[in-house]
């Protein structure tokens, strides 16, 4: 839809931008924007402002009632999804129809909400995609999941617009702590979505049995394909009966928000975009610590609006991490933030108090014994070796074992492999007692 070309996205794009494009897109607040290498994408070209398409006098251009529902006979509904070109392998049933009357009609209200919400998350979810080689039409898994709420969370603990477990998340190299829950973060957690469901299409080449494994688990769906009978097609539709009832219901859910995506408007459902009060965001990544009331103080910017453009901050309070915290600001407050805040924008790449704290202990080096008789050879550590026993096999002392292999202490583990300094007619011995069966240890090799 045209509206959604002219999206207000609700975090920059981390790429670099191109300028031409972006003097051509801001020519209004260009003179003003901050050139600091620290902002992410201060013009890039996928913010717009939210003006242009916040039009409360839209109608919809069938004349439909603004209240109005308006549903139709199958024949159309399968023609129509027949017509959408999409990578997903759409098809039309009665249980794609009662999501198609439940998100046209019973929850109709909700559809509308949540194709407004979309103009602030789906420029970089579309990005993402495009930039993976996915289809377009799985940035739409967000509304059946969370409704497109960062904050959601269900009742098996999946949390932000993804809906990611923890173990998932941590899996995804998504932080979550007492104070930083990324799964909540749409720039984070749209990334580490992503990338998990590339990964469930290289498991399966199917997009619907990926998208089943993405709600119900790899490991579960795994489970649920082995009971399909041999000479069935390994597919969504022949496990479905094999599926829980919510994954059974999820793709057929995922199937009737395509085809609303792509006919909004003959379903008269009108987007009702989110009421904000700034034009645009930015981006910048900090590296120290800061609140949420020093924020506020150095830019003025309102704590309910600084809280929803950074839902993944739990206590109100941004933690010094080392690879820095995406924040987002307006921007119009993002100059004066970078101003009075340039400490924060500096990566720290040496702590000086480790200078001042830390204990060092030289590494020892291996020792190598001199003597042109000698020959090296490994001898592997089995279940109840010690340094004592070795030593009094090969004829050598402790230290001299702890010397040629820089040993702190005579604990040895398991697999670790020793290397032995012995004269050459010892070796032809032990390889005598090794072939008699009389060697004690595991047979030595030559190195």
């Amino acid at each position: 839809m045209h509206f959604f070309a002219l999206a207000l996205i609700f975090l920059a794009a981390c790429t670099n931008f191109s300028k031409d494009k972006s003097v051509s897109l801001h020519q209004a607040h260009q003179k003003n924007m901050l050139s600091a290498a620290y902002l992410d994408s201060a013009t890039s070209e996928l913010f717009a402002h939210h003006t242009a398409y916040y039009d409360t006098s839209y109608r919809n251009p069938y004349g439909f009632g603004e209240r109005d529902i308006v549903l139709y006979p199958d024949s159309i509904y399968e023609r129509r999804i027949a017509s959408i070109s999409s990578a997903l392998p759409l098809a039309y049933n009665e249980q794609v129809k009662s999501y198609i009357d439940m998100y046209a009609f019973r929850k109709k209200d909700l559809t509308e909400r949540m194709l407004g919400k979309s103009v602030l998350y789906y420029p970089y979810i579309e990005r993402l995609l495009r930039e993976n080689d996915l289809p377009q039409e799985l940035k739409l898994l967000t509304m059946i999941e969370s409704a497109l709420r960062p904050t959601a969370k269900s009742s098996k603990s999946a949390v932000g617009l993804w809906q990611i477990r923890y173990a998932t998340g941590k899996w995804l190299g998504l932080t979550v702590n007492a104070y930083l829950d990324e799964r909540r973060d749409p720039y984070a957690s749209s990334e580490a979505g992503i990338q998990y469901l590339k990964k469930l299409y290289d498991m399966y080449g199917d997009w619907w049995l990926t998208i089943a494994a993405y709600n119900y688990g790899p490991r579960n769906l795994n489970k649920a394909l082995v009971k399909i009978e041999a000479d069935s097609i390994r597919d969504y539709w022949s496990v479905a009966p094999h599926l829980p009832r919510e994954t059974r219901h999820y793709v057929p859910a995922m199937i009737a928000m395509v085809y609303l995506y792509h006919f909004q408007e003959e379903h008269n459902l009108r987007p009702r975009f989110p009421e904000v009060s700034f034009r645009s965001v930015d981006t910048v990544r900090i590296y120290d610590r800061i609140t949420f009331d020093e924020i506020i103080q150095h830019t003025g910017v309102d704590k309910q609006e600084l809280a929803f453009l950074n839902p993944a901050i739990l206590r109100d309070v941004i933690p010094a991490r080392k690879q820095g915290y995406r924040l987002v600001l307006p921007v119009g407050k993002m100059t004066r933030f970078v101003k009075n805040n340039p400490r924060l924008l500096k990566k720290n790449t040496l702590d000086e108090t480790v200078f001042a704290t830390a204990q060092v202990i030289k590494g020892k080096k291996e020792v190598i014994p001199e003597g042109d008789d000698l020959i090296k050879v490994i001898h592997t550590i089995r279940q109840g070796n010690t340094l004592d026993e070795i030593s009094r096999y090969y004829g050598c002392t402790v230290q001299d074992l702890m010397a040629w292999n820089a040993l702190y202490d005579p604990v040895l583990q398991i697999g670790w492999d020793l290397k032995i300094y012995i004269p050459q007619e010892q070796s032809q011995s032990l390889e005598a007692s090794a072939a008699s069966n009389q060697f004690p240890f595991p047979s030595p090799h030559s190195e």
